[in-house]
């Protein structure tokens, strides 16, 4: 089954999360409260029925958001028009992201990118950093190997499981589960230094959940202002290079 038919297939058939987690709030709140909301421009990824981005969209941010699921996209905008919200919305695979450059202040991903196999989590990681502005911030959640689930089901690649028999996450579609040094490894891989790792634990209807809250930033204006100095002495630059020689 593919990632798209496993997501359609959960959002058509049931409601799915009504309102947002704490950590989401917590990171809005320290970050961006203090600001001019309506310049503040946050991305959704993955953001299934909407709870997160009903919950910017009150808040008064710039609020961008996509899912993979025509289902879950559709209840989200009858949630919205209902409520007199607005956040700019649409069918879309995070592998392939068709937002500009540079476009975000902030991304969110509330356990969504933890939905698929490696190869499309890295492009995923890609996407965001590239869309992210300079200094961006994304706010992401993973699961461990310690939540209830993790070694059931069929075996797809090295920690990534299908099917799964145990424990709250679904069924049906991919699960893979993290270990910090994985996830420090991917990260700096794509572009983003010094990741934040908060480690949640909790108990939920008997399961274990074991989470990781990663907090990350796009440091390229660090790379831009090198270049920039670069541009603005070349011939510092050449006479380093004939000293060298």
């Amino acid at each position: 089954m593919t990632t798209h038919d496993a997501w359609e297939k959960i959002h058509s058939s049931r409601d799915w999360g009504a309102y947002p987690t704490e950590y989401v709030i917590r990171f809005v709140a320290r970050n961006y409260y203090q600001t001019e909301r309506e310049k503040i421009r946050i991305l959704d990824f993955g953001c299934g029925q909407g709870a997160h981005t009903w919950y910017l969209a009150r808040e008064g941010f710039d609020t961008y958001a996509f899912d993979i699921s025509e289902s879950a996209i559709e209840k989200m905008k009858l949630r919205l028009e209902k409520e007199k919200l607005f956040a700019h919305v649409q069918v879309m695979d995070g592998v392939r992201l068709g937002y500009p450059e540079s476009f975000f202040d902030a991304v969110i991903d509330s356990a969504c990118i933890y939905a698929n196999k490696v190869e499309d989590i890295q492009k995923m990681h890609q996407n965001i950093f590239r869309v992210l502005k300079p200094g961006g911030k994304f706010l992401s959640f993973v699961f461990g190997k310690g939540t209830t689930g993790y070694g059931t089901g069929t075996l797809i690649e090295p920690d990534t499981y299908e099917y799964m028999t145990e424990g709250n996450l679904p069924r049906i579609g991919y699960a893979h589960f993290f270990e910090q040094k994985e996830i420090l490894r991917m990260y700096t891989e794509v572009g983003f230094k010094s990741p934040t790792i908060d480690l949640w634990t909790y108990t939920d209807n008997g399961n274990c959940v074991e989470g990781y809250i990663l907090l990350l930033k796009n440091n390229l204006e660090k790379r831009c202002s090198i270049t920039s100095h670069i541009l603005r002495n070349p011939a510092k630059i050449k006479r380093k290079v004939q000293h060298m020689r």
